[in-house]
């Protein structure tokens, strides 16, 4: 006799939530629709620089298509926020829509001065054209990161029992993510970069590990 297990989810309001990873698959098809060669490129960034030879970098980064994708950004790395600073056992009952728009927030925040103390920087040592080749492979990684975020989390909320289990490999997927948009950029620009290498070192404590951290502590507090 063959016995069928039942497995029950927690109970709590799915329809947000839902709608907002519905959406994003949807505005993520939409992309792939109207910019194929582009959302093509960009999926294959790992494994080829060609995404980068698009249009130009300058062009690049008033491109819509760079615009909808930070906007799916924010709110990817907002879910991942949400689902960090919360405990196991509080996993479902901090996902709600409160606490993803504090999330959100704080990662809109963190990209608005971490882009503006860019900036300056570049305008302070007098190098912004080699900032702007750098922020330019940063955004666009990011951009592939929170793909994998969204798809992910997609598949754990509609096909696991517990959101929680994916928390880990969220975790992974970030520090992964980092590591290489760091390694294929020192490699793109290696000759700058070991010319000036401590202001290298310098600017990525100062810009890329410590707002990171900074940003989880915010959220922990915050959340």
């Amino acid at each position: 006799m063959i016995c069928m297990e039942h497995l029950l989810r927690p109970d709590f309001n799915r329809d947000w939530l839902s709608l907002i990873l519905i959406s994003s698959i949807a505005i993520l098809a939409l992309l792939r629709y109207a910019f194929p060669r582009r959302t093509s490129e960009l999926f294959l960034l790992p494994f080829n620089d060609k995404y980068f030879a698009l249009e130009g970098r300058q062009k690049g980064f008033r491109h819509p298509f760079n615009g909808v994708m930070l906007m799916l950004q924010i709110l990817a790395f907002g879910l991942f926020l949400t689902l960090t600073i919360s405990p196991p056992n509080e996993v479902i009952s901090a996902l709600n829509p409160e606490t993803l728009m504090r999330t959100s927030r704080l990662v809109l925040i963190y990209v608005l001065l971490r882009y503006g103390l860019d900036w300056i920087m570049g305008e302070v040592l007098d190098c912004q054209p080699l900032l702007n080749q750098y922020r330019y492979e940063r955004l666009s990684y990011h951009h592939l990161i929170s793909v994998l975020f969204i798809a992910s989390f997609a598949i754990a909320f509609f096909a696991l029992p517990s959101i929680h289990l994916m928390t880990p490999v969220f975790i992974f997927l970030f520090l992964l993510g980092l590591v290489l948009t760091l390694i294929y950029s020192i490699r793109r620009n290696s000759v700058i970069l070991f010319r000036n290498f401590l202001y290298f070192i310098l600017y990525i404590c100062a810009l890329e590990i410590a707002p990171y951290v900074l940003l989880y502590t915010v959220a922990r507090g915050y959340g």
